[in-house]
């Protein structure tokens, strides 16, 4: 499980060259995957607590965007990742889409 769920985020690096972090975690927010430098400045409990936190931020770093989706239809398993602020890469929101929704782990 934990090799798919990695081959999953590395699907969404793909799609966007600006990609700088990435989790899975579910309701609660409990780590399932990350992949994010190893000096990364945030840290993965902080963007854990951000995909399951509906308006509280717990990352406030303006070099960022971040993209919150729900990986089930019960909504208990959480995306959020972090991507460089670049305007070129705004549609690549629809390749994200379908990665989301053709993927059968969640």
């Amino acid at each position: 499980m934990q090799h798919e769920v990695n081959t999953f985020l590395g699907e969404i690096e793909s799609v966007f060259p600006n990609f700088v972090a990435g989790i899975v975690c579910d309701r609660h927010g409990f780590p399932i995957a990350s992949k994010m430098p190893r000096d990364f400045p945030i840290q993965e409990n902080e963007m854990a607590l951000t995909a399951i936190a509906g308006k509280r931020e717990f990352i406030n770093d303006s070099r960022f965007v971040k993209v919150k989706r729900n990986l089930d239809q019960s909504k208990n398993v959480k995306l959020l990742i972090l991507l460089e602020k670049e305007k070129q890469n705004i549609n690549r929101f629809k390749a994200l889409n379908r990665i989301i929704e053709r993927q059968n782990l969640f």
